[in-house]
């Protein structure tokens, strides 16, 4: 008896085990049949893990191929924004570059207005300085390449110095007072620019166009004037005893600066003490323009 309630048992769980599943898609209020898939239990758990991975396939799609991985992912980064962020760290360094050799521009200036100006300021100049393409900076002492190119200009009609074709009647540089050099360009004693002695109360004129970077007293060279000019030129005239123009004017060739003085602690007498900058170092102001 026991055996066939058994053997009764075990054909109930094998038929249950081969029973088939209908997925019915049915219309809503009439229960009509539209869809109908017959389906083993195996099969039922393939199509469910089938419809998993489909799934997970379909939104790692939408994620890794469209723009929306920038609002799903935290902390992702475009590839637009990787490249603006490598252009900007390019631009940041030319920046730190470029503030550098301005800062040490800006230094020598300093330098300048207090008189301290030294041979290492300058050779630092030149050695970190930015050279321009097919230049070279100017040689602090004179040396032969310094006479080569002062022969050089003085070969050249259109800009040969003290002859009408020279830079003077050119238009481009001028002397900026009359008078006569009582001290020359001597580096080697520091003396980075030229004394020019005129009479009482001459009027300092500007060497060429440009606009005025500093106009004030320093201790050195009493009241002072520096034109910056185009190409990385720079004129400075001291010891003035008024000065005729503001910081950020613009001035043109000729234009009044200010009036030949003895202000400074630097000065022993009226007179004009003139220097040219070119890329930041000191040359003989005689090579630019007839005094």
């Amino acid at each position: 008896m026991k055996r066939q309630n058994g053997q009764k048992a075990n054909k109930g769980n094998a038929s249950k085990s081969k029973q088939n599943y209908r997925l019915i898609l049915q219309e809503e209020g009439s229960f009509a049949e539209k869809w109908a898939l017959r389906v083993k239990p195996g099969q039922l758990r393939w199509m469910a893990l089938g419809t998993a991975l489909a799934i997970i396939g379909l939104t790692y799609s939408i994620i890794a191929l469209t723009p929306f991985k920038e609002w799903a992912v935290p902390g992702y980064v475009s590839s637009e924004t990787r490249q603006l962020q490598q252009d900007s760290w390019l631009l940041v360094d030319s920046l730190s570059k470029e503030l550098g050799v301005q800062r040490r521009y800006l230094d020598n200036l300093v330098a300048v207005m207090e008189g301290r100006i030294t041979q290492e300021m300058l050779r630092d100049s030149i050695s970190t300085g930015p050279p321009e393409e097919g230049q070279s900076a100017p040689p602090i002492n004179p040396s032969p390449s310094l006479e080569r190119l002062q022969d050089e200009v003085d070969e050249e009609d259109a800009f040969t110095i003290g002859r009408n074709s020279g830079l003077d009647h050119a238009g481009l540089w001028m002397a900026p007072v009359e008078g006569r050099v009582s001290s020359p360009w001597n580096p080697a004693q520091g003396h980075w620019g030229v004394d020019l002695v005129a009479p009482e109360n001459s009027p300092v004129k500007a060497a060429a166009n440009g606009t005025v970077i500093f106009a004030g007293f320093t201790a050195g060279g009493g009241h002072t004037v520096m034109v910056q000019h185009a190409e990385d030129r720079l004129s400075v005239y001291m010891h003035n005893s008024r000065l005729e123009v503001s910081t950020g004017d613009r001035v043109s060739r000729g234009d009044v600066l200010a009036i030949i003085g003895n202000s400074g602690d630097h000065s022993t007498g009226p007179h004009l003490h003139f220097e040219w900058w070119e890329s930041g170092v000191p040359i003989d102001p005689a090579m630019r323009i007839s005094l």
